[in-house]
């Protein structure tokens, strides 16, 4: 990857390869996160790439992007750690294989959504702003529909209480309700004047030819933000909290504070270690919960890097709710105790390097992963974290594993169980 700074705290990025057939081009806007501005940024990302000044129909903005051959633009945001990224991205096919200037076309484009959004009388468009929060509201909707979404996410508040991992994109459709369009256009003028900017390009492309381009196309200026992305979540007692709905099963969700931060050494000894516990076919949480005693359809693991915490996720028979607690627990302790074979320890290593591999393979990977490089400070190489992967012994495992204690629970129970009232 080739990096050049354009300001202070504005990069390009540019990862020449010739394994796709596409350019994108990936906007990521930095900044600390924090209520209300997560709710508005998921607000603002809604709007930008929807429509623009020069394309103010969604018509006209589909008839650009069908003259890029078929081009996409999307915008999202996305949490990493105490930090908040709004993205927007556009994907076109690389103009060697049709001629033309495909590539300044993209970036103009980009230009024109980014730098002059629809607005009305100074301000984003309040028409826009309203078709933004229909479908702000939707997808608060459509998480609180999905019970294994809304037991992560209620877990995640509950045990990142006053910590970032308390903290989400999605409001409430009550807390929905005070969004204002005011704050949503301060936010846009926020973001483009004080957040940290990392523009990646990626497919076949001549770097210098993209680096004028983006200097030309994008007059920033420099600014000032200092935010760790990384960090540890803490807690000091354990917070258990349950609701009742009608779905069909119980939805439980446990998490772990790992006390192993993503820049650690020790992370790739975490990661394998999850592997083992909860997600290989031949993990312990799925052999003695679901195969041997059929509480369970599935079961597993996950490491949220940026927070350190590992969390549990499965749906149950209410009914068997604390035994199936006791028996995430026991399977905690046997790794904590080395109780697994050498085979699921090769296994585990084998999975998570070919899937680090097969990154290089999935173009959106290989942006997030320099990405991930450029907010740690590091550049890690495929094959460094290979051979760190290697090395992970058991003993290792076992002691972050002996470490762990579960801080935060939250079951989301089917009516019909004998749970009848909130906890």
């Amino acid at each position: 990857m080739r990096s050049e700074t354009l300001c202070k705290n504005v990069e390009i990025h540019i990862l020449e390869t010739g394994k796709f057939k596409d350019v994108i081009l990936s906007f990521r806007f930095f900044n600390e996160l924090k209520t209300p501005d997560s709710w508005v940024r998921t607000v603002l990302a809604l709007m930008l790439a929807d429509r623009c000044e020069k394309y103010p129909t969604k018509r006209e903005v589909s008839c650009c992007l069908d003259g890029l051959y078929g081009a996409s633009a999307s915008a999202r945001t996305t949490t990493y750690g105490q930090g908040q990224i709004l993205e927007f991205r556009i994907k076109t096919l690389n103009e060697k294989y049709v001629g033309g200037d495909l590539l300044q076309r993209q970036i103009a484009l980009a230009s024109e959504f980014l730098l002059h959004p629809l607005k009305t009388e100074g301000q984003l468009s309040e028409a826009l702003f309203k078709e933004a929060m229909i479908n702000l509201k939707a997808m608060i909707q459509r998480r609180s529909d999905n019970p294994a979404a809304y037991a992560a996410a209620q877990c995640a508040k509950l045990l990142g209480e006053g910590q970032a991992l308390g903290i989400s994109v999605l409001p409430t459709l009550k807390e929905a309700e005070a969004i204002t369009l005011e704050q949503v256009s301060e936010a846009y003028e926020k973001m483009l004047c004080e957040d940290r900017i990392d523009i990646f390009v990626e497919g076949q492309v001549e770097a210098d030819t993209v680096t004028r381009l983006l200097k030309h196309a994008f007059p920033l200026k420099g600014r000032e933000l200092k935010i760790k992305s990384e960090y540890l979540t803490e807690s000091d007692q354990l917070r258990q909290k349950s609701e009742t709905r009608a779905i069909d099963q119980t939805a439980l969700v446990m998490m772990y504070p790992t006390h192993v931060a993503l820049s650690s050494p020790d992370y790739w000894t975490l990661r394998t270690g999850s592997c083992i516990f909860g997600q290989l076919p031949t993990s312990l949480l799925f052999q003695e919960v679901r195969e041997k005693r059929s509480l369970c359809y599935s079961i597993y693991s996950s490491i949220l890097s940026y927070d350190g915490v590992m969390s549990v996720s499965t749906g149950i028979d209410g009914s068997h709710l604390e035994e199936v607690k006791e028996l995430i627990e026991q399977q905690r302790k046997r790794m904590a105790d080395g109780d697994f074979d050498e085979e699921m320890l090769s296994t585990a290593k084998e999975m998570l390097i070919n899937s680090i591999l097969a990154s290089e393979d999935d173009p959106v990977s290989m942006i997030n992963r320099e990405f991930q490089n450029c907010l740690l400070g590091q550049a890690q190489k495929l094959e460094e974290i290979s051979d760190q992967i290697r090395q992970v012994d058991r003993k290792a495992i076992m002691k972050l594993f002996a470490k762990m204690q579960c801080k935060a629970v939250f079951a989301l129970i089917q009516k019909e169980d004998v749970h009848e009232e909130n906890c």
